[in-house]
């Protein structure tokens, strides 16, 4: 468990170490925004790393890592100094700090306990993320090798994986540990941040009480462990029906983000996935690990909110406005997430950009010349900041998609309803009580009002339109959906853990009645995580079941016969230098060596390459040359075709004897020197260069 507790004091330093910087931006939060401070820690810090990677100033080293953040925090604390405008931390509510860091280390090693039972980073997508990984931690320079396209870097936005690489690297763990104690982390961030943020506007519009940390703890709870209504229908109303007429009904988790165009089989099969699902599947995908910064996004738009609400009557200088500190960081963030989740970019631009809109519309009395001057200059500043801070990402990265079609189909109605039915209807009661009150909007209110909007076009966006990628046919607007949905249940759940708390303290029993059935309706929901933890890991009290927190063990466990020649190659092969291996589908077994050493092949998963690429004339020619090497006799053009695509190994292991039976082992044998072999079926031969001779026997 080491590796488990120095992973938690690096993110505890980064809390500290950030502190001076957070308490300016949060200093009117009641927290001094102390979650936030470990993810901004954590972000800027791999940021600033990264630049200095990026243009080749520092390579990929722990020294190298320690010594960046030693200076981005000794420039914090310079700043701290030298600052006239000091955050002031004598009034912070160090009840509810300490609360927050208990309930997010709680929740971290609770989630590192429960991913012990299936901690493999095998099945789904677990290879392109752990492949990410571990090409990252073997690269010197960012951007990293593409595991599945040898000889190029890759071509997808990978600043999540870079983070948890850094984090890695920085923490001295391995990567299958960190792997898994990045999962855990994005765990319990998805909860306490929101809690964070919510608490503060309830304390904002109510002041301090039993009220704000409730609402806080269902936002918490709806954003990170709830799953949508279609859990309530099919997991627990179908079941209980089923048993009343003697049958049974097997609830699978997977279902609730597979339903429109599956139940029924309908030609527009769609994705609609949650945190919840995420956490349990265990994928370190790009929108699961941006859940940490996109909160922290959101929450340093509503800081500026506080700070210019504060300002009533008082105009500040319109300079300082336009580069103040919390536009810098949302440009800087939402920019960046070009690099870390590129849909979060315009999604967050939008809400961070919609909240600063309406409270300086507010502040500057609707006067349209001193609206325009603050409001262009700050969109300016954000779009300027974003641009520059994302570059060495941008200047590298050829855009996967940029058109946008109307959708021939929709979503059936009751379907619909089903998912989104529930925060739509809670979200309308929130409505309704503005209107009902008729008094001019609270700040807190009118952030909540905003976020809602927000997620309600967002739900509503793939109804209309869908960016066209290579998906077609009946799954034409999976992705689409699937990338909007997922940032407008993260919203959802904090507007309706608002919401509650909000309704409950009006006098209106009408109100308080809609708000306690929709509170009971939201937390038959939070079943969901129960459900799918049982169903995916096991019975997680029995210690006996518990297998690691090593990601890798895959290896061992699922492909036995290549264990030993993994460790081989992850002991003895420094750099990236290309080895050949099958290429296969994606969501097969192909790609294993790559994936498990960080070495690059020749061609990997097919179609995510071509996600990645849209060039399917190259990925066909290298998937031509791959069987061509494996099965020709012809020892020159073997040899030509290792020199074309830079093979300093070559593996031979079971899948590649299935892939190709008539594999020719001799000859690839003699073209060098064979580094390992079980003696049987496993052979890794280390290329050697030769002059090409005359066709082989």
């Amino acid at each position: 468990m080491s590796a488990v507790f120095i992973w938690w004091s690096t993110l505890l330093f980064f809390g500290f170490g950030f502190m001076p910087l957070t308490g300016f931006i949060f200093k009117n939060a009641e927290d001094r925004g102390w979650i936030f401070s470990k993810a901004m820690g954590l972000f800027l810090t791999a940021v600033f790393f990264w630049w200095l990677n990026v243009f080749r100033i520092a390579a990929f080293t722990q020294r190298n890592c320690l010594t960046a953040a030693a200076l981005l925090l000794g420039l914090n604390a310079a700043g701290l100094v030298l600052s006239s405008r000091r955050p002031d931390f004598a009034g912070v509510n160090v009840r509810l700090l300490l609360f927050e860091e208990g309930a997010f280390s709680l929740l971290f090693f609770l989630w590192v306990w429960i991913i012990g039972f299936r901690p493999e980073a095998y099945g789904t997508e677990k290879f392109m993320d752990y492949g990410f990984m571990t090409s990252a931690l073997r690269s010197a320079y960012m951007p990293f090798a593409d595991s599945w396209y040898g000889g190029t870097p890759v071509n997808y936005y990978y600043g999540g994986q870079f983070i948890a690489a850094f984090l890695t690297r920085f923490s001295g763990v391995t990567a299958g540990e960190g792997y898994n104690l990045m999962r855990a982390s994005v765990a319990a961030f998805s909860a306490l941040l929101p809690f964070s943020l919510v608490c503060q506007l309830l304390f904002d519009r109510f002041g301090r009480g039993f009220e704000a940390v409730s609402g806080g703890i269902l936002a918490g709870l709806f954003t990170a462990f709830c799953g949508s209504f279609h859990y309530v229908i099919y997991g627990i109303i179908k079941p209980i029906a089923a048993r009343l007429r003697g049958e049974t009904y097997n609830y699978w988790f997977p279902d609730s983000t597979r339903y429109i165009g599956y139940d029924p089989d309908l030609p527009d099969k769609t994705i609609h996935e949650f945190p919840a699902y995420s956490t349990v599947l265990g994928d370190l995908h790009a929108h699961y690990v941006n859940i940490i910064f996109v909160l922290t996004a959101a929450a340093i738009a509503y800081a500026y909110m506080q700070r210019i609400a504060r300002k009533e009557g008082r105009r500040g200088r319109l300079a300082f406005e336009i580069l103040s500190p919390e536009i810098l960081l949302i440009g800087l963030f939402t920019g960046l997430f070009r690099w870390t989740n590129f849909w979060d970019f315009p999604i967050y631009f939008v809400v961070c950009g919609s909240l600063v809109f309406f409270i300086n519309l507010r502040h500057t009395g609707f006067d349209k010349r001193a609206f325009a001057l603050l409001m262009g200059g700050q969109a300016l500043t954000a779009f300027l900041a974003g641009c520059l801070s994302s570059l060495p990402f941008t200047m590298s990265f050829d855009q996967i998609s940029s058109k946008i079609g109307l959708t021939h189909s929709h979503t059936l109605p009751y379907q619909f309803a089903i998912l989104w039915g529930l925060p739509i209807f809670i979200f309308l009661i929130y409505l309704s009580l503005l209107l009902f009150e008729r008094k001019r909007f609270a700040v807190p209110d009118l952030a909540v009002l905003l976020m809602g909007l927000c997620a309600l076009g967002l739900i509503l966006m793939p109804e209309f339109i869908y960016v066209k990628d290579i998906y077609t046919a009946e799954h034409y607007r999976a992705n689409t959906m699937f990338k909007l949905t997922y940032q407008a249940f993260i919203l959802f759940g904090m507007v309706m853990g608002y919401t509650l708390v909000r309704l409950l303290r009006t006098r209106e029993a009408l109100f308080r009645g809609l708000a306690l059935a929709g509170g009971f309706l939201l937390l038959l929901t939070s079943g969901y995580t129960v459900k799918a933890v049982g169903a995916w890991f096991g019975n997680i009290f029995d210690l006996s079941l518990r297998v690691s927190t090593d990601a890798s063990v895959f290896v061992s466990t699922r492909f036995y016969r290549d264990y030993e020649a993994v460790n081989w190659l992850n002991s003895n092969v420094e750099g990236q230098p290309v080895i050949l291996e099958a290429p296969g589908d994606s969501y097969s077994d192909y790609g294993r060596i790559s994936v498990a050493t960080g070495l690059p092949t020749v061609l990997g998963w097919y179609v995510h390459e071509w996600l990645w690429r849209g060039d399917t004339a190259a990925l066909n020619e290298r998937r031509e040359d791959i069987e061509k090497i494996y099965t020709s006799l012809d020892e020159n053009e073997v040899r030509a075709l290792l020199k074309k695509y830079d093979v300093s190994y070559i593996y031979i292991g079971t899948l590649e004897r299935e892939k190709y039976p008539e594999l020719n082992g001799g000859l690839l044998l003699g073209l060098g020197e064979t580094v390992w072999s079980d003696g049987e079926t496993t052979f890794i031969v280390k290329v050697r260069q030769a002059p090409l001779s005359g066709p082989a026997a």
